[in-house]
């Protein structure tokens, strides 16, 4: 081994030194990069020259050590660090952080690869109702994505794709519904004082001529016995609104229907029919008209669209019928009609295409009878709606269009009977027609409650018969009406769910985490991507959390997600700058090395002289 041997020994202590602050530098430069590993190299020596070998002892002679020199140094390893980095607090929906061992599973051109960064984002895709979850230059988020509202997850997994912000939900009626609250065991007179009816809302499709509606209203009947008042309450009082028409307007343009109210079987079963709505006599609203928008022919077989007006304002109505009793005594029964009471036919339509055909029902009736509790619950309910669409030609016609909105149900409680054992209460819907009946035993709890009925499913069971105040209001129910996609979020299991305006969430899709057996096989690539090698064995998919859930995976102890958080880079500042420090020093030892094998080579060059 000659002078020289020591300068390459030096030159591999400078080139594997110099590689060492390549990866330094590399580690420092990514201190930002979200998700980002740091790599950590190892220095390793070469393999010693033998100079001499060892002997055994033989006759008493010692034995003697092998003698060797070391030939410098080279890269013994540069491995990932997946030390979990420092969290930084985001603020945006879509943005998650393992917490844990796993790695979110992303798609490319070279497959399935995994990474920390969850700086997700929404792309466009082919389709304008629909975006791609997100990371880095376009790749996309992969997982599993619900059909028919289900998520069926496998080990097949795919690119997460949801609908676009704006996504229309189609809005569902109410028809199951709990209560809660309390009827009280002994009423106060203003819980029973009873309501008039001021406003009378209609809905359904006007089709043809002859179309009669069934409904009630609530009113103050004053009874008087030859003369003398006996008696004034709130009573419900059964009506009939006919219609007649359609008549078409002179320029073709508007159908216009006739139409009036009039009691039925009041206050007697058989009494004859008496108009109460529009006044009878009043010049102004004596015809109760209501007017149709036409559309593209004169012809009545063309449907028409909704109605002009809004609201059909009322006259003063007065209907008073008199009876005789058994002593014969004339009993006046009176009841007036309030001077704002209103009949709302804006829901009221008159399509030849209706989807629903001829048909009309109350939508709502507000007052009450004396005697009842009533609680006016808000509720969901469709009806059929029309808005202007354009053919292929251009021209706009009326299509019925199916809505959901909030719809008032008014529910009336009255207590039918009280002994020993408790209270009996029977209640109303207005809505839907449904009745039944509550029994409470003496401590106020709920022992039987019946429904007629199938409209809408209500449950009693939180309902109590106490001292309090009487009190009742929905606790769940199943409708809502229609609504939009406003934004988009993660949860912390991994699924996309996506916030509508009607205040409903709907999970779109779910992420898929995974895991190897050996994360320090697995091979980096550009970016914090990293794809399974040979040593890290195959992906395990799952999901974030530690319970199957209703997907039905098994947890791989991959962690779970927490949104809003970005897990930064794990690079410590203070420990790469002493590195640095001793890489330094490292290098220009070895300098030293390379400069003094020089000066001896110099020095036996003189000595030929």
């Amino acid at each position: 081994m000659g002078l020289s041997q020591s300068l390459y020994t030096g030159y591999s202590g400078l080139h594997t030194h110099q590689r060492s602050m390549d990866n330094l530098s590399n580690n420092l430069a990514n201190v930002n990069t979200v998700g980002y590993k740091k790599s950590d190299f190892m220095f390793s020596s070469f393999f010693k020259k033998a100079i001499s070998g060892g002997n055994p002892e033989v006759n008493g002679r010692s034995a003697t050590n092998p003698i060797g020199v070391g030939l410098g140094t080279t890269t013994g390893a540069i491995s990932t660090n997946f030390k979990q980095g420092s969290t930084e607090q985001t603020g945006k929906p879509l943005d998650c952080f393992i917490n844990g061992n796993g790695f979110f599973l992303a798609g490319t051109r070279h497959g399935t690869a995994l990474t920390r960064n969850g700086s997700f984002y929404l792309d466009p895709t082919n389709n304008p109702n629909e975006r791609m979850l997100c990371v880095g230059e376009g790749m996309p988020i992969q997982g599993w994505n619900a059909r028919d509202g289900v998520i069926s997850p496998s080990q097949t997994i795919e690119d997460v794709l949801i609908p676009a912000i704006g996504d229309k939900m189609e809005g569902q009626s109410t028809s199951e519904l709990k209560l809660t609250g309390v009827l009280p065991t002994v009423a106060k007179d203003s819980d029973f004082a009873g309501k008039q009816t001021d406003t009378l809302s209609l809905a359904g499709n006007l089709q043809g001529d002859g179309q009669t509606l069934r409904t009630h209203i609530y009113a103050p009947v004053t009874q008087s016995s030859n003369g003398s008042a006996i008696k004034d309450e709130i009573q419900k009082i059964e009506v009939e609104i006919a219609f007649s028409g359609p008549t078409l307007s002179a320029d073709g343009t508007t159908n216009s229907y006739t139409w009036t109210m009039t009691t039925v079987d009041w206050p007697n079963p058989g009494d004859p029919g008496v108009q109460v709505y529009p006044a009878e006599g009043d010049p102004t609203f004596s015809q109760g008209e209501m007017a149709f928008h036409a559309t593209g022919s004169t012809s009545l077989k063309v449907g028409a669209g909704q109605s002009v007006s809004r609201k059909v304002e009322p006259g003063q109505s007065r209907v008073s019928t008199d009876t005789v009793d058994e002593e014969g005594n004339t009993i006046r029964s009176t009841f007036r009609l309030p001077s704002d009471f209103t009949v709302d036919v804006s829901r009221l339509t008159n399509l030849n295409d209706s989807p629903t055909g001829a048909g009309l029902e109350t939508w709502h009736v507000n007052g009450n009878p004396t005697g009842t509790i009533v609680r006016t619950l808000g509720m969901f309910d469709d009806y059929t709606d029309f808005e202007l669409v354009a053919d292929e030609n251009g021209l706009e016609t009326n299509k019925p269009v199916r809505r959901v909105e909030p719809r008032e149900n008014a529910i009336i409680f009255s207590r039918t009977d009280s002994d020993e054992t408790g209270n009996t209460w029977s209640w109303e819907s207005t809505m839907g027609g449904d009745s039944g009946e509550l029994k409470f035993n003496t401590r106020g709890e709920l022992v039987n409650s019946t429904q007629e009925g199938d409209t809408i499913q209500y449950n009693f069971e939180e309902v109590q018969n106490t001292n309090y105040e009487a009190t009742m209001m929905i606790k769940e129910q199943n409708g809502y009406r229609d609504g939009l996609m406003t934004d988009v979020s993660i949860d912390a299991n991994g699924k996309v769910i996506g916030h509508y305006s009607n205040q409903r969430s709907v999970t779109h899709a779910q992420l898929a985490i995974g895991t190897v057996p050996n994360i320090n096989g697995l091979e980096g690539a550009t970016g914090t991507l990293f794809y399974p090698g040979v040593a890290s064995g195959g992906i395990q998919v799952g999901i974030a959390g530690d319970y199957a859930g209703e997907l039905g995976l098994e947890p791989i102890g991959a962690g779970v997600i927490q949104t809003q958080v970005l897990e930064r880079s794990n690079v410590d500042l203070a420990m790469e700058f002493t590195n640095m420090i001793q890489i330094e020093r490292g290098y220009q030892f070895n300098s030293k090395v390379v400069m003094t094998s020089d000066e001896m080579l110099q020095t036996a060059l003189q000595t030929k002289r």
